[in-house]
Order: structure tokens, then C-alpha cells, then sequence
């Protein structure tokens, strides 16, 4: 029987921004609320084990981790940068959870274009194994080129990996890495004005909610916020499936994200299989408002002094009014296209100043190895000097992620009461309308937290 949270009373309440805190922060999703606990760097080797005192008594479920690859021009960094971290992410994992290695398995997508923009393929799938030594020759066997027009085929790529052969009771991860929009955006210099596969990416990131799929981002910088609209989409993508969108940079940070998200994700996922009824009781039976769930949550977690392992990382990006409204358009919009009416330019760079430079360095550094521009207009084009510069040093600067063993945060408790009801319900642009009862939730009566 669970236990329930409900005799914490709290007054109706608009959920508040979370506060932000001086030592770590994202614009794209703000930071938890400080908790007492320590913070640590993330290892994505076989260090010591990540010590927590989430929810004692819950083994840990089955962990499958996709990874949606970007294998056009500018992705060699990071393609090295996963094939040399993934045993080490496997290890560290593994330490950290109760699971055996047999538990944890990785998949991997590639994706280019669509012709004619590239001709050797759209997207190139393998299975999901628990070999890691399989996993590091899928990603040998991946090398960085072509790329025509600047959007890629990521819809495709998300088609693909919502056809992946998940377990049924597995924790499921989904983790994009690109430096670059999908196709239909609206973008300069696009070559078509939705995915070519006729695939919505809105309408896939709700199908993925429903199965229990959670999509991380990482964001390639420099290159994916010099694009209009990408930084907005891919935050609302991500949002869509309650997951978060991380700035990426320098390369050989990719496997810290990844391990600083696993772990997060399987600590609060032992929290959703503890509350999910009573969630789905107190939301569709009891027609309690969803912000006073959440807040009875959060509450009741902090009550029992449970803290959870958490990702927090540098505030790279300017956050605008006109950023938090196309982030809710983006979300709420039931395709693309309908979307592309609503959103607006947002005219100021969207990099923190001390990550801008005239001249970023190269994630190789100044021997070379620079991004291609890969056809993009001038406006669009990703420009690296080779050369040292006295500019601010965009990657050196930047620190990785770190972890925090800390509170449950609002967007944590908003996290897990969203995918309670996401994978007992139907999700439309318009709210969720439960399985069982057919009550419906509109989608303004779960607004996310510091967006909405």
C-alpha cells in the first residue's frame, strides 16, 4: 500500500520560480532550490561511488540509455568524446545504483540528412546492448561529415528511438546531441518546411512521454545558439517529456552529463514508482489542483529527509520574456507549423557575455580540428579560429556539471507528478486525459515552473 502525502495541507498557490542559486544554475531550466549537502564534481569514470539517501528499500529498475547521434560535419568531438566515456559512464553508474551491469543498456541512432541535402543516410540505428565493448565499436564505427543546409534529420532520429526496443519496466533515457535544429523550425536557409518523414517532433516527444521516455538535450555550443528559434524548440521539446536541455561547451565534458543525468533520473524515478498512485488518486479521483500536488510532494519528501542527487550546471544562457513565451509556444503548439505563426526572434545573442568571444577556440584546441560550416548562410555560419586568440575563452572557461545531493526541488516534485500522469494518460497539445477515467487536465493547469 502507498503511502500517501495528503495530510499535508498547503493553500492554493501559484508555483514559484525556484530560487536560483549563485553557485550553479540554467536558464533553460532553473536550478533546484538549495538544500543542505555537499557538491561534487560528476565522474564518468570508475571513481568513487556517488553517495545518496534517496528512497532506502527500492531497487533500482533497468536503466536503457539511447543516444541520438549527430554524425554531420561539426560532431567529431563529441562522437570521441562518447566512445572514450562510455565505460567509464557504465562504471560509474553501475557504483551508484543498485543495478548489475546486465541491467544497464545503451542504444545508439546516427543521423545525417535528407536528400538531397545528404545522400548516405537519414538515420542509422543499432540495438540496444549491455556490452560495452559492442557500444564502443558502434560509435568507432561513426564518422563526422556532410550536412547540407544546416537543419538535420533529429526528427527522424526521434522517430527512431521511439521505436526502440525499450523494456517495458526500464527507466528509459533518450539523450540528443547536436549542434543544430531540426528541419520546419522556420529557420534561414532551410531546405524544407517540415521533416521530410512527415513526423512532428512535438507530437513524438508526447508519444514518448506516454511510454515513460524522458529526452535529454545537449546542446553543442557555440553552434546550436547562433540559431533563431533551436535553443526555445529544444527546451520545450524537452519539457514536453519532463526532461531538461544541458549547454555542452567543451566535448570532453559529454560523459559527466550523461552520468549526472542517469543518476538524477533513477533517484527520481524510485520516487515516482513510491507515489504514482497516489498521484493519479489525488489528480484525477480527488480533483486536487496539480501545483498543490506538487507542493503536498515536495513537502512530504523534505518531511521524511530524503535528498536527491542532482544535476547542476553554469548559466550560459541570457533568459529574455520573449525566450520563456516561444518555449511555451513551442510546447503548447500542436505542430510545428502552428507554432512557427507564434514564436519571435529574440534579437540579443544568446550567450552569457563571458562566453562570447570573437574567436571561440576549437573543443581540439588550436591545433585544429575546427567545425565545418556546413553550407549555412553567413548569418548561421559557425566561424572557429584555428589560431589563439585574445578573446574570452568560450570552452576553458565554462565548468562541467556537478552534482548536489540536495531537496527535492519544485521542478523535481513538477517532474514527477508530470510523468505520473503522462504514462496513465493520452498527451495532446491541449492536456492530458486519463486512461482509465477520461477526466481531463488542460495543459494551463500544469504550467512548468519559472516558464509559465
Amino acid at each position: 500500500m502507498v503511502f500517501g502525502f495528503g495530510s499535508l495541507k498547503r493553500k492554493s498557490r501559484v508555483i514559484p520560480t525556484p530560487e536560483v542559486t549563485e553557485e550553479a544554475s540554467t536558464s533553460t531550466h532553473p536550478a533546484p532550490q538549495d538544500g543542505a549537502g555537499d557538491t561534487q564534481p560528476i565522474q564518468d569514470g570508475a571513481g568513487a561511488p556517488i553517495s545518496s539517501n534517496a528512497p532506502k528499500g527500492t531497487m533500482s529498475k533497468p536503466l536503457d540509455i539511447v543516444f541520438l547521434q549527430d554524425t554531420t560535419g561539426s560532431q567529431s568531438p563529441y562522437i570521441d568524446s562518447a566512445r572514450a566515456a562510455i565505460r567509464g559512464i557504465c562504471d560509474t553508474i553501475i557504483s551508484s545504483s543498485s543495478m548489475s551491469s546486465n541491467d544497464l543498456r545503451f542504444g545508439l541512432i546516427a543521423f545525417r540528412d535528407h536528400p538531397p541535402q545528404d545522400r548516405t543516410y537519414v538515420t542509422k540505428p543499432f540495438d540496444f546492448t549491455s556490452d560495452i565493448n559492442v557500444m564502443q565499436k558502434n560509435l568507432a564505427s561513426l564518422n563526422a561529415t556532410g550536412g547540407g543546409d544546416g537543419p538535420e534529420a533529429q526528427t527522424a532520429a526521434l522517430a527512431a528511438g521511439l521505436e526502440m526496443d525499450w523494456k517495458e519496466d526500464a527507466v528509459k533515457m533518450l539523450v540528443l546531441i547536436t549542434d543544430a535544429p531540426p528541419h520546419g523550425l522556420g529557420e534561414v536557409g532551410d531546405g524544407f518546411s517540415e521533416s521530410p518523414d512527415q513526423n512532428d517532433p512535438l507530437e513524438l516527444a508526447r508519444q514518448m512521454s506516454q511510454k515513460g521516455i524522458t529526452l535529454f538535450v545537449i546542446a553543442c555550443e557555440p553552434g546550436l545558439s547562433r540559431w533563431k528559434h533551436a535553443i526555445d524548440f529544444y527546451t520545450a521539446l524537452s519539457e514536453i517529456t519532463s526532461g531538461r536541455m544541458f549547454p555542452l561547451l567543451m566535448a570532453d565534458k559529454l560523459g559527466e552529463y550523461i552520468v549526472g543525468t542517469a543518476i538524477e533520473t533513477i533517484e527520481t524515478e524510485k520516487l515516482i514508482s513510491e507515489f504514482e498512485n497516489t498521484i493519479l488518486e489525488d489528480v484525477y479521483d480527488k480533483d486536487k489542483k496539480v501545483e498543490d500536488v506538487v507542493g503536498n510532494l515536495q513537502d512530504y519528501i523534505k518531511t521524511r529527509g530524503i535528498q536527491v542527487n542532482t544535476v547542476v550546471v553554469e548559466d550560459v544562457y541570457r533568459s529574455s520574456d520573449t525566450s520563456k513565451k516561444n518555449v511555451v509556444s513551442w510546447r503548447n503548439a500542436k505542430s510545428l507549423g502552428v507554432a512557427r505563426d507564434k514564436v519571435a526572434e529574440v534579437s540579443e545573442p544568446r550567450l552569457q557575455p563571458q562566453y562570447m568571444g570573437s574567436a571561440a577556440p576549437s573543443p581540439y584546441g588550436s591545433a585544429g580540428g575546427g567545425w565545418k560550416s556546413r553550407g549555412r548562410t553567413a548569418s548561421h555560419r559557425v566561424s572557429l579560429s584555428a589560431e589563439p586568440s585574445s578573446a574570452p575563452m568560450l570552452y576553458a572557461s565554462a565548468p562541467g556539471p556537478k552534482l548536489k545531493k540536495q531537496d527535492l526541488s519544485v521542478n523535481q516534485a513538477h517532474r514527477i507528478v508530470m510523468q505520473s500522469m503522462a504514462r496513465h494518460s493520452e498527451v495532446t497539445s491541449e492536456g492530458m486525459v486519463s486512461r482509465k477515467s477520461g477526466k481531463v487536465i488542460a495543459s494551463s493547469e500544469y504550467a512548468t515552473p519559472g516558464y509559465d
